[in-house]
């Protein structure tokens, strides 16, 4: 076993772990403690964050646990020389027309935003600083460099843990739409402009009438 599949192996079990002190945490309530003929009921501080179901939790561990999985047997495949290509993928065929099944429940989703695994789970620092480390290996750059597969599996978890990816990790930025180009309204002409031929007076009378009705007037 090489030090990186070594290192991918421990970082899965501290995410473990980390999970389990998580998981222990949501389900201790706070204690009230007595002191003396009084009882102190601890004050329970405002959620920052909506919390997380253990749904949500199981489906992250599931997801997670799959991915590094997935990541330590590519790179021990690729070191060994024997990574087979990905196999073409193949357009779907159509189907006949069926009568619209009844609606589904909405999926389990996990949040999006940049570290929020990191602003949940303090349990979870040890975890994203060994992925931090890991990430930075120049032999895992090597590796994400010529097996992309691996980067789509790493990507989503640097994102819920907040690290950096290197540039090998990185999409390439996507190409731009094209925007139409706005239609100019035309300009309006000054009243001395010589295509006008306006004379003095008319000018005059021009101006008058503007600034007492408008230019659309």
């Amino acid at each position: 076993m090489s030090p990186l599949h070594e290192r991918l192996t421990w970082l899965l079990a501290t995410l473990g772990v980390a999970l389990g002190a998580i998981a222990r945490r949501l389900a201790t309530p706070p204690q009230p403690a007595v002191i003396g003929h009084h009882t102190y009921v601890p004050i329970t501080e405002p959620e920052r964050l909506p919390p997380l179901s253990a749904a949500q939790w199981q489906l992250f561990w599931n997801r997670t646990g799959r991915a590094l999985r997935r990541v330590a047997a590519l790179f021990q495949a690729w070191q060994a020389g024997t990574l087979k290509p990905p196999a073409p993928v193949r357009p779907k065929s159509p189907t006949p027309a069926e009568a619209r099944p009844e609606p589904r429940p909405a999926p389990l989703r996990l949040p999006r935003g940049f570290a929020w695994l990191n602003h949940r789970a303090p349990e979870i620092a040890p975890a994203a600083g060994m992925l931090d480390l890991l990430v930075q290996e120049p032999e895992l750059r090597r590796f994400a460099t010529e097996i992309p597969r691996a980067g789509r599996l790493l990507r989503p978890l640097c994102h819920a843990l907040g690290i950096r990816l290197p540039a090998e990790l990185r999409l390439p930025p996507r190409p731009r739409r094209p925007r139409p180009p706005r239609p100019r309204a035309p300009r309006r002409l000054s009243l001395t402009d010589p295509q006008l031929n306006l004379r003095p007076y008319e000018i005059r009378a021009a101006r008058y009438f503007i600034k007492k009705y408008g230019r659309d007037g």
